[in-house]
């Protein structure tokens, strides 16, 4: 242990079912206790109050993105030539795990497919898929918005911008809960390491051919732009190409899904809000914002300290590994008036569940696209819905991204 005293009780509530069911809680003793916390059973630092949260993220350099997940396959009770796609994708360079000058580079190459008159473009994509989705259920009385909305919604995106055949967005849901629920852990699980090695090897066959289809007979998709050169004459290497394309599925996919199925909930659960909402349904991207830092899709980021540096009166040792919250983060008193509470109309609204600096997420637009966009559209086409009244809230148990297992609706 790197020299912090544990404090007493933590520990266990990080670890236990119920922190999953409510980490907010957990994070408000950690800010007030210990808002710089060595975490025993994951072997990494936690950090949980805004102003440090945000110094990390912005401070690449003492506190860099690159060797986590590496570090972290390493503790895992397998050899490492059983895990070969793994270690394959993990010790390749891409945006989230990267530092500069290696990750403008790379960021240089792939924002290029999420410029605003891009994303614009998408819109009426966006609009047609929620629509079709939307048309499925008419006539139901009851759905579970998470399987049969939330969830689906930006698998189809995705596929059609990658330019995958539509029918594979089942295929993509389960590649992406595989990754999400093995970077979603404290510490690493050897059974669920097994399934994402498979689901690597799936995921590389499946975009290989691809690939080299868009490389010879490019079209207006995005591994199409990720596989041409810039105006530099460069551009990403085959692993690079794959990495990325996984990297932008799961993460892309979990935020939205996520989003979505988190934002609904605490709107039926606030239920002045969604009448607020649903009177004024120009509301609907400042209440997405709202969305976003009350029930942050992504919870977290991991760092490695890079030197000596002394947090809240903690010494982070160089090479240690640190956790920063920003769920707790987007719940800080010091930085939000009445943290807790939905406020639809809350501005301004500087949350950090897209991260912050560097690595402030690529695809947040694009999210901020399909998030309003299905809110808005659920709303309207049901004016009745509400919670099924024998609804069972469950989530995931995942400390990266927080998500319902289910959100079951009465729409009648």
């Amino acid at each position: 242990m790197p020299g912090a005293p544990v404090a007493i009780g933590l520990d266990e509530a990080l670890n236990s079912d119920s922190f999953f069911a409510d980490p907010y809680s957990v994070y408000e003793r950690l800010r007030n206790e210990a808002p710089v916390h060595w975490c025993e059973p994951w072997g990494q630092w936690v950090i949980t109050r805004f102003a440090d949260v945000l110094a990390v993220n912005k401070d690449p350099k003492r506190f860099s993105s690159a060797g986590w997940e590496t570090r972290f396959l390493s503790q895992l009770p397998l050899d490492a030539s059983s895990l070969p796609h793994m270690r394959r994708h993990y010790s390749t360079r891409v945006l989230s795990m990267t530092d500069p000058p290696e990750h403008t580079r790379l960021r240089r190459l792939v924002v290029r497919s999420f410029t605003p008159r891009v994303l614009e473009a998408m819109r009426p994509s966006v609009e047609a898929i929620v629509e079709d989705l939307l048309e499925r259920l008419d006539g139901a009385r009851r759905i579970d918005a998470i399987a049969q909305f939330a969830y689906p919604l930006p698998a189809i995106v995705i596929a059609n911008m990658l330019g995958a055949p539509t029918d594979a967005r089942e295929q993509f849901m389960r590649w992406s809960r595989d990754v999400v629920n093995f970077v979603g852990t404290g510490h690493p699980d050897a059974d669920r390491a097994r399934r994402t090695e498979q689901t690597l090897r799936e995921f590389r066959e499946f975009l290989m051919p691809i690939i080299r289809e868009r490389q010879e007979n490019p079209r207006e998709d995005l591994i199409s732009v990720l596989a041409s050169a810039d105006t530099d004459g460069e551009r990403l290497t085959d692993d690079e190409l794959v990495s990325t394309c996984i990297v932008l599925l799961f993460a892309g996919h979990e935020t939205t899904a996520n989003l979505i199925g988190n934002g609904l909930l605490a709107l039926l659960r606030h239920p002045d809000q969604l009448a607020l909402l649903r009177s004024q349904p120009d509301l609907t991207c400042t209440a997405v914002e709202e969305m976003l830092r009350y029930d942050s899709p992504v919870q977290r980021n991991r760092r490695l300290a890079t030197e000596d540096v002394e947090i809240a009166g903690q010494r982070i040792r160089r090479g240690d590994a640190v956790l920063v919250f920003l769920g707790s983060a987007n719940r800080d008193p010091e930085r939000f008036s009445d943290p807790d509470a939905l406020d639809i109309t809350r501005t301004p609204n500087h949350h950090m569940a897209f991260g912050h600096g560097i690595h402030f997420c690529a695809g947040a637009a694009l999210s901020r696209i399909e998030a309003p966009i299905a809110i808005g559209a659920l709303l309207e086409r049901f004016p009745n819905l509400r919670l099924a009244e024998d609804f069972d809230e469950r989530w995931h148990h995942n400390i990266t991204f927080r998500g319902l297992e289910s959100l079951e609706l009465r729409l009648d």
